[in-house]
């Protein structure tokens, strides 16, 4: 019983970070902003079971689609998910799945980062697919808008989350069952 209700906690406090850091954000002159949500759901990644990862975003973007006020800029509500950025919010379950199931096989420093590579990789492509479709725009401009102005800032962010997974590892991965 204890074990889960630790997950759940950490389950909770982790959607917590995520909500928190979606607010943090800076606007563009497009339609898709810079935010922090990645930084947050790689640290899910990192710190939660593939399913547990899974699951716990799902639950970020169900409370958004019925109104709760944890997109970025508080926005929230179906216009949110199927405006211009919902590929890149539809995306985020499965790319802390995948992430997580990677990092379960490998805790190494190579495989945080090749997760979070292949995380953000399938982020930018299935946004920018979105992106493409709702805005009838070309591939080389949804480039230029979707992927280009965020790789810098998501590099950064991967080296950042693996420098706080590391040291919170060795605490959650301790106090937690992993199931």
């Amino acid at each position: 019983m204890k074990s889960n209700v630790s997950n759940l906690v950490r389950d909770a406090l982790m959607l917590g970070v995520l909500i928190c850091l979606s607010q943090i954000s800076v606007a563009l002159p497009t339609a898709v902003p810079i935010t922090l949500q990645t930084l947050a759901i790689y640290l899910i990644a990192c710190l939660m079971t593939p399913n547990h990862a899974f699951y716990t975003v799902l639950c970020y973007l169900i409370m958004g689609a019925i109104g709760l006020p944890v997109f970025s800029n508080f926005n929230s509500g179906m216009g949110a998910l199927i405006g211009p950025a919902g590929g890149f919010l539809f995306s985020f379950p499965i790319m802390a799945l995948v992430m997580s199931t990677i990092i379960t096989h490998n805790r190494s420093v190579k495989g945080h980062i090749l997760a979070m590579i292949i995380g953000t990789a399938i982020t930018y492509g299935l946004g920018s697919i979105y992106f493409m479709y709702t805005m009838k725009a070309a591939l080389l401009s949804t480039l230029m808008t979707c992927v280009l102005p965020f790789l810098l800032g998501d590099a950064l962010k991967i080296a950042v989350s693996c420098m706080i997974a590391f040291k919170l590892e060795k605490i959650v991965l301790k106090k937690t069952v992993l199931s």
